[in-house]
């Protein structure tokens, strides 16, 4: 991967993105917000705070009016292993969507790079693919 193949996410990106998703949620009644590991923790924190929702810690805690939260869809099967153990009728919000993966029900950004995220490094940037549990 080359350095043009990488979009580096900002802080001041995070905040103004998390605020729109925040924006989106607070008509949908969510009662609390489970940020998938790793790259949907950091949303889901800032959410849990915007949104003022528990947030869970763990799948088993998810309800139907939990709002799931991801840093991005790269391919949406991370997502999809979650809803399958999960079930249907939950709400996925993320930060970022790539161009060719599966659409969350919300996202702020579209993109066909890779995205490096501010609590990322290089190094750990590469890692993104953790189990969902």
């Amino acid at each position: 991967m080359t350095e043009k193949d990488v979009e580096i996410y900002t802080w001041q990106q995070f905040d103004e993105d998390v605020e729109k998703i925040a924006e989106w949620a607070k008509d949908k009644n969510f009662k609390s917000v489970y940020g998938i590991p790793t790259g949907g923790l950091t949303p889901a924190v800032k959410l849990h705070n915007l949104l003022k929702i528990p947030m869970v810690l763990s799948k088993d805690d998810i309800t139907k009016d939990t709002l799931i939260v991801d840093d991005i869809v790269t391919t949406g099967k991370k997502i999809h292993a979650l809803l399958r153990l999960l079930g249907s009728s939950f709400r996925v919000a993320t930060l970022c969507c790539n161009v060719d993966a599966d659409r969350p029900d919300f996202y702020v950004r579209q993109t066909t790079k890779w995205v490096r995220f501010p609590w990322e490094t290089e190094e750990t940037s590469r890692y993104d693919g953790t189990p969902i549990i």
